[in-house]
């Protein structure tokens, strides 16, 4: 039988993410089993003799809809010496507060967590179609990294950048549809500003910068080239 990785995953992924991604586990010999977003009581129904669960990766969960993955959960698992990681959402949050106990974290937003530059669990937060699990609204810690890169490529001055955070924090994670968030952006910021990130904004454009997908990808693409160098199991 082949390693196995799991991947809690929803909104951080595109479909074509998910169909890429496979078809590298394939070329590795990884089994990839993509689940939903983690609710409780997800990990410890999952069965875990032998070696069905080699790694298991946390991205998205649901909080409002139904009950959060709880810390209590994840250290009984990590406590039957399972494997268990976090990256881009509910799976950093999580990666985060329980590191002591063993949970790994990859990518830039559990470092956000870790070096205290955000601290509130809505940074990740977004609404996200019941059913695709598509992401309807954008998350602050999205926004930070978008005026952090431009900020650093010269296309937009730190008191504006400042200003712009401003305006996305009073926006509502509910209602931070990319149409609105352009909006707010053109009644607080001077037209070249507004017009740039509103171009940021446009749907074929928030995938090239959205954090929580690149720490996604980037998560799950580590956890197949580590589970690669194992030989698979009878």
């Amino acid at each position: 039988m082949a390693v196995k990785l799991t991947v809690y995953a929803g909104s951080s992924l595109l479909p074509r993410d998910t169909e890429r991604l496979g078809e590298t586990a394939d070329t590795l010999g990884v089994d990839l089993d993509m689940r939903p977003p983690i609710i409780r009581g997800d990990l410890l129904r999952a069965p875990t003799e032998g070696k069905w669960n080699n790694r298991t990766l946390i991205l998205d969960g649901q909080f409002g809809q139904n009950l959060s993955v709880s810390v209590t959960e994840i250290r009984e698992y990590l406590g039957r010496g399972l494997y268990l990681a976090g990256a881009s959402s509910m799976g950093a949050l999580r990666a985060v507060e329980c590191r002591t106990l063993g949970m790994i974290q990859h990518g830039w937003v559990c470092e956000q967590y870790l070096a205290g530059h955000v601290e509130a669990d809505a940074e990740v937060a977004l609404l996200m179609d019941p059913v695709t699990s598509e992401a309807l609204t954008v998350p602050l810690i999205n926004v930070r990294w978008l005026l952090r890169n431009l900020g650093e490529r010269g296309e937009l001055d730190a008191a504006t950048a400042a200003t712009a955070l401003e305006v996305a924090q009073r926006v509502s994670y509910r209602t931070r549809i990319p149409e609105a968030l352009a909006n707010a952006f053109r009644r607080a910021l001077p037209t070249d500003a507004s017009d740039l990130l509103a171009r940021q904004l446009e749907p074929d454009t928030i995938p090239d910068w959205d954090r929580k997908r690149l720490d996604g990808i980037e998560a799950v693409e580590a956890e197949l080239r580590a589970l690669a160098r194992f030989p698979s199991h009878a």
